[in-house]
């Protein structure tokens, strides 16, 4: 009670045990404020408005505790105003240590910190302090703890809670990704679209050639043969250079202007009607080929990149129909597992096989990570 009445006191004295008693059942209350809303309310909210009132109710009785603390170990203004600064200078070298990629250091520097506070508040009083009684000794060692060892399980058992609604939360997040992966590998239907309007599709549920190759057990080995260059693989030639991708992905060259579709992931060339979807969610190998918007499902073969080690890539040829123009282009997939864990995707569709084998040959020998 004695800490509330003194609460706008700055001028007179707090003894070592007035400030550490006051420390231990301030955290009593903030675990309590912890245990009660998480584990009876289930509501991390609640415990946060609630620790959120409590430390602006007990800002100012802790500050002039604070500062009766130093005052009764004998320290001038002077210096109990420079202690009080002193968070404003450890902030500042902080921001300094941490420029200069010194942050082992800034950990350090903070360590020190807190053990000097500690000791500035342990010292003894230098006008005099009060002699405590054996008994009196034991009941307030046995009070204190008490206090504690309740603090200790309050905390616990809440870090416990909330450590289980964590897992639950991350266990429904990851279900729902998995759904969401398996709709998206079931639906046939896919479309995507270039900014002049010159490229779009849908999938042919109906198709013949797609029921067949969907309805076998597995897609033909069928080695990629190297093609001569038609018209649109000489003009592709031509283009200027150009590199595209992002940093989750990776990077490859390309010829040509592409714009990429930051919704669909898509990269765009209209020059040439060029579509490269660029992901890092796969389907995974052996996905049912019903789940690719082919037309025809010509065979699987693979391939190795150049600047990633111990990587193969599957690779799923075939044609697609484009239903704006009803022309028929070369489409193929290709998917690869890398190191870090993430499986990289492509969607290429090109009006000729020569120039998407280009292309993908293009793919992996220019692909880098970052």
């Amino acid at each position: 009670m004695r800490y509330w009445r003194e609460a706008f006191d700055f001028h007179s004295g707090a003894y070592r045990l007035d400030f550490w008693w006051v420390q231990i059942v301030n955290t009593f209350i903030f675990a309590s404020i912890l245990f009660v809303s998480i584990n009876f309310f289930n509501s991390w909210p609640l415990a946060t408005k609630l620790s959120g009132t409590f430390s602006i109710l007990i800002t100012i009785p802790n500050l002039s505790l604070f500062i009766r603390r130093l005052r009764d170990t004998g320290f001038p203004v002077q210096t109990i105003m420079f202690v009080l600064m002193s968070p404003s200078l450890l902030g500042v070298s902080f921001g300094i240590l941490v420029s200069i990629r010194l942050v082992i250091l800034a950990s350090i520097a903070f360590l020190i910190y807190f053990g000097w506070i500690i000791y500035l508040v342990s010292r003894r009083s230098a006008y005099w302090t009060p002699t405590l009684s054996k008994k009196q000794k034991s009941f307030y060692a046995a009070v204190i703890s008490v206090v504690m060892i309740l603090t200790v399980c309050f905390q616990v058992t809440a870090l416990k809670h909330v450590t289980h609604e964590f897992r639950a939360a991350a266990q429904r997040y990851i279900q729902e990704q998995h759904q969401v992966n398996e709709n998206r590998g079931t639906s046939v239907s896919s479309s995507y679209s270039v900014k002049n309007g010159s490229m779009s599709s849908s999938a042919q549920e109906t198709d013949d050639n797609l029921s067949d190759a969907s309805s076998g057990s597995s897609i033909p080995e069928k080695e990629v043969t190297e093609l001569p260059d038609d018209f649109e693989t000489t003009a592709y030639k031509g283009l200027t250079e150009d590199t595209i991708g992002d940093a989750e992905f990776g990077f490859f060259k390309v010829h040509g202007i592409w714009e990429q579709d930051a919704a669909s992931l898509q990269w765009l060339q209209s020059q040439q009607n060029i579509m490269i979807l660029t992901s890092t969610q796969g389907q995974g190998f052996g996905v049912d080929v019903a789940s690719f918007s082919f037309k025809k499902i010509t065979g699987q073969s693979y391939l190795s990149l150049d600047h990633v080690d111990n990587v193969q890539v599957s690779r799923i040829d075939g044609t697609y129909q484009d239903t704006t123009s009803d022309s028929i282009k070369a489409m193929t997939y290709l998917e690869w597992h890398m190191p870090d864990g993430h499986i990289r995707v492509v969607y290429l569709i090109a009006p000729s096989r020569a120039l998407l084998n280009l292309i993908v040959k293009t793919l992996s020998e220019s692909f880098r990570v970052g």
